[in-house]
């Protein structure tokens, strides 16, 4: 209750101790201190990386530098001198003046450079006091910004409502100087103390307070933030990289400056899209917007189908509503999952029997008709029909022209003012291939290609198709990705194992002699069963999940049994799309140690699996980037754990034989996933069949099996 004028003064000092209180919580405020403690981690990263610095790191910026009086003198490492200064490097014998000064202008060069480019990542399996302040303030901002918002508009409608009361009350005088006042005044403070006391006013004012009480004490628990971090590990490295501005190395390094210049200035308009894009992801939404019709070749594992989703929302926003999507049946349910997760957008599925009455919705409602390549067969566009942007999904699968669902995709293309062909497995493409799809694109860059300028002028050739490829790979853009390890396990036969080999040889059958390794049936008998249940036990004590992937349905059905109660329905090529990703959902909830199979043609592509950091491949495959897209199921943005890949092999088998063929091929691919932004063709010349290499591999292991029988005949007799 206010009675008088010192009630006021206690109340006007209580609102002024609010509003003081509430001035640190600005986003502002919030933000420096995520900035503090990311240069506090950039620096401490940036001293760990000087310490693996030789010395001799210093002449690549100085020549002829007495290097060797350095390292007598005890200094190993580029840490080591990083805080030297000339007059001290100066007491050394040997190193006078003209080297001193040299020496250390090369080492802050060195020093900066290091800085600059030391981006720290952050394992939640060992977390540092700095990892885990850093992200206690971006979570804090996130949960506190809506609160402070909140308390904002709440305590200056308060201030607002009860000011001019308070201020006529102020001049409210005492017993003497009251004698002197007007009788209209004295009626305004009473009217101002009977307003100033009403109960609503009291309300708002312990609401307020009540905010602000958990703004100032706002606490979270230690393990639900690294939970939280593990869950949306991309969203805390996108804030970081918001707020920090801190940029990834030069993605755009084979783009003409005007290219870029161009793109970074076109508004992208996000409105009603909720997810923040990452920089190379909003540049890669961009990029196709103002290029119109363009092929998106980034790796896998970097979000095209959100730069999609952003291109298709953006021109939804500028009255261009009407979008196609076509997909493997495989990613069908997954990009109406993303699209209705993350826009406003309405969604339709042209496939089975509704297809044609979701076609219907579809013209009338406006939104995103997903459908699949042979689907687009049964479409019949009208004149009055319309379509505003067509985007590609897996466009490798239309290169060749005399098919009928490329023809049908092209056709669509040529009625379509926007096209995004997007293939994260370039490598499966020829030059000529490539270029037939840019011949959709943009034909007339399509012409200029040839083999000549591919490979005698690379560079020409990343400029002339630059306004219609892009393509980044993951270490360029996501500075942040955890460590990958590969690890090959080997082992021997069981005893039944090398019996059924040693047939399967004899007979010439080669699936029979892949899946081998499998035929012991126990991990009694099988060691590839042993070692397999043994990473899956060691995984679960280390709280880590574990993705297990095979070719063979059979080498599934012989897994999962010793895999009850950690293990779910097991992703093959007759579950359906819609289960598949329910699979996925219901394996990201699960306990720590729990184990998802798949097989490698069914969950290798198109599927998020980021709750498993351990992945196990059951045999080699012989397609290097067949392993490559199961792997990047799990490696992929959003991966906050390293993953640790377990190849199971087995000694004296195909495996070897196959590891010994694909050996080139392997090296190639690598190469081109790290390097080449078009299809190598040194690959394409070097490559041989399918059919061909798993003759040549069935013949070899024959011939080395046959001598083996024949050396094992001889040393017995």
């Amino acid at each position: 209750m206010i009675r008088n004028k010192k009630d006021v003064r206690r109340l006007e000092s209580e609102l002024n101790h609010i509003q003081k209180s509430m001035n640190p919580f600005s986003e502002e405020y919030l933000n420096q201190g995520i900035k503090d403690i990311w240069e506090r981690m950039k620096i401490i990263e940036g001293k760990e990386k000087l310490k693996t610095m030789p010395m001799d790191v210093i002449s690549t910026l100085e020549k002829g530098m007495p290097i060797n009086l350095l390292v007598n003198n005890g200094f190993r490492t580029v840490f080591d001198i990083v805080n030297q200064e000339p007059n001290e490097l100066m007491r050394i014998d040997g190193i006078g003046e003209k080297s001193a000064y040299p020496i250390y202008e090369a080492v802050l060069k060195i020093k900066e450079s290091v800085y600059q480019q030391a981006i720290p990542r952050i394992n939640p399996d060992n977390l540092s006091i700095d990892d885990i302040k850093l992200l206690e303030s971006i979570y804090k901002k996130w949960e506190l910004l809506k609160f402070i918002e909140a308390l904002t508009v709440d305590f200056e409608q308060l201030n607002e409502s009860i000011r001019p009361d308070i201020e006529t009350i102020k001049r409210q005088k005492g017993f003497i100087g009251s004698l002197f006042q007007s009788k209209s005044e004295k009626e305004k403070i009473k009217s101002a103390f009977e307003h100033l006391n009403q109960e609503k006013y009291k309300e708002n004012l312990d609401d307020i307070k009540e905010k602000l009480d958990y703004i100032l004490h706002f606490s979270v628990n230690k393990e639900e933030l690294i939970q939280h971090f593990v869950n949306e590990n991309a969203s805390y490295y996108t804030e970081i990289e918001k707020v920090t501005d801190s940029r990834p190395v030069d993605s755009h390094q084979d783009l003409p400056t005007e290219i870029v210049e161009a793109v970074n200035n076109y508004i992208l308009d996000t409105k009603d899209l909720d997810v923040t894009l990452r920089r190379y992801q909003e540049f890669g939404a961009k990029y196709a917007l103002y290029h119109k019709r363009t092929l998106l070749g980034d790796e896998m594992g970097l979000g095209k189908t959100i730069q999609g989703l952003a291109m298709i929302n953006h021109l939804s926003q500028n009255n261009q509503k009407y979008a196609m999507v076509v997909c493997p049946l495989s990613v069908v349910t997954n990009w109406k999952r993303e699209i209705n997760q993350r826009s406003k957008l309405k969604t339709f599925i042209f496939h089975g029997n509704n297809r044609d009455a979701e076609f219907t919705k579809w013209q009338s409602n406006t939104g995103v008709i997903i459908t699949t390549y042979e689907q687009t067969l049964r479409m019949t566009f009208e004149e009055e029909h319309h379509l505003d942007i067509m985007i590609v999904d897996e466009a490798h699968y239309v290169k060749n022209p005399e098919a009928k669902r490329s023809q049908s995709i092209y056709k669509l293309a040529g009625m379509t003012e926007y096209v995004l062909f997007m293939s994260g497995t370039p490598i499966e493409n020829r030059l000529e291939e490539m270029k037939q799809l840019m011949s959709i694109l943009q034909p007339e860059i399509a012409e200029k290609l040839s083999q000549e300028l591919h490979l005698l002028q690379p560079n020409k050739f990343k400029q002339v198709v630059a306004p219609v490829y892009l393509r980044r790979n993951r270490k360029d853009v996501l500075s942040e990705l955890p460590e990958l390890e590969i690890i090959p396990q080997w082992m021997n036969f069981g005893e039944k194992e090398k019996r059924y080999y040693h047939q399967a040889v004899m007979e010439g059958k080669l699936m029979a002699m892949r899946r081998a390794g499998w035929q012991g049936g126990s991990p009694e008998t099988s060691p590839k069963l042993e070692k397999l249940l043994d990473i899956c036990e060691v995984a679960a004590e280390n709280e880590h999940k574990v993705l297990v992937f095979s070719f063979f349905k059979d080498v599934i059905k012989t897994i999962q049994p010793y895999l009850k109660g950690r293990t779910f329905e097991a992703i093959t090529g007759d579950v359906p799309n819609v289960r598949r990703q329910e699979i996925i959902d219901e394996f990201t909830k699960a306990q720590p140690g729990s184990v998802l199979i798949s097989q490698i043609t069914a969950g290798g592509v198109g599927l998020n699996i980021q709750a498993a950091n351990i992945v196990i491949l059951c045999e080699p495959q012989w397609k290097p980037s067949t392993e490559e897209q199961a792997i990047s199921r799990a490696y992929r943005m959003g991966q906050s754990r390293n993953v640790i890949v377990y190849r199971l092999l087995t000694e004296d088998s195909i495996d070897v034989t196959m590891l010994e063929v694909l050996g080139e091929k392997s090296n190639l691919f690598d190469l081109y996933a790290r390097e080449s932004d078009v299809a190598s063709l040194a690959l394409n010349e070097q490559e041989e069949a399918e059919e061909s290499v798993k003759q040549k591999v069935l013949k070899l292991e024959k011939e080395r099996v046959q001598r083996n029988l024949e050396d094992t005949l001889n040393s017995s007799l």
